[in-house]
């Protein structure tokens, strides 16, 4: 996913100055959804159009913000990431990402946004998130596969949630929802021009329909706008 560096535990910290990315970087984004039953012929369409091969993932994710009383009605988007073992045992590995406010551009085909990723290594994620100020806002699993054409990347994965918190085995997660997350990404330089990146992802997302209607969703409407008060009762 998004600069995820697959990191053991036991393996050497080689291996992240040769997997890791410039750490900010901006991004074009589009989202898209599609029923689980229909997702093996998405996956042929896939294998058809990307370079061969894909990665599985399993990872469980947590979003934060971080509000202040001056600006209660925006906040800034933290994502907290790792991934799972194939047995199970979770790793102390985090990917953390800042996720900055879309660019105002209505004629730009896709999301374009700022992050900065970062890995970070605690026993105790949680009280760091605290310290830093961090509020969780939901938490999810994802289980999906990852596909690459050239630099787009494009992945697929079924959400679900936990029944009891900090249970994450899979008698204890349950499905959100009959319907698979599809998402296309470029990540490219802080200072490049996004604008045919952006064309180039929106040529590629075209080539999934029908199966998938890929769209840029205006999500931050939502998150960033100012809750309006309560009607006084009468």
């Amino acid at each position: 996913m998004d600069n995820v560096v697959d990191v053991d535990e036991e393996r050497s910290q080689q291996k992240l100055s040769v997997n890791s990315t410039p750490y900010q970087t901006q991004e074009c984004v589009l989202y898209g959804s599609i029923y689980i039953k229909n997702v093996p012929d998405l996956e042929r369409r896939l294998a058809g159009l990307c370079d061969p091969g894909c990665e599985e993932f399993f990872e469980h994710e947590m979003s934060f913000s971080l509000r202040t009383a001056s600006t209660y009605d925006l906040k800034t988007d933290i994502k907290l990431r790792r991934r799972f073992r194939s047995d199970n045992q979770v790793q102390n590995y985090w990917q953390l990402k800042y996720i900055g406010v879309p660019e105002p551009d209505q004629k730009c085909p896709t999301i374009v946004r700022k992050e900065i990723s970062s890995l970070v290594h605690s026993n105790d994620m949680m009280t760091y998130a605290k310290s830093l100020g961090l509020r969780m806002d939901y938490e999810y699993i994802t289980q999906g596969k990852l596909w690459t054409k050239g630099n787009i990347k494009i992945l697929h994965a079924t959400l679900t949630k936990t029944l009891k918190a900090g249970t994450y085995d899979s008698s204890s997660i349950k499905s959100m929802s009959d319907s698979a997350l599809v998402e296309i990404s470029i990540s490219l330089p802080e200072s490049a021009e996004y604008m045919p990146a952006a064309k180039s992802l929106r040529d590629f997302a075209d080539q999934l329909m029908p199966l998938v209607h890929m769209e840029k969703v205006d999500y931050w409407k939502k998150m960033f706008s100012t809750p309006t008060a309560p009607a006084a009762r009468r």
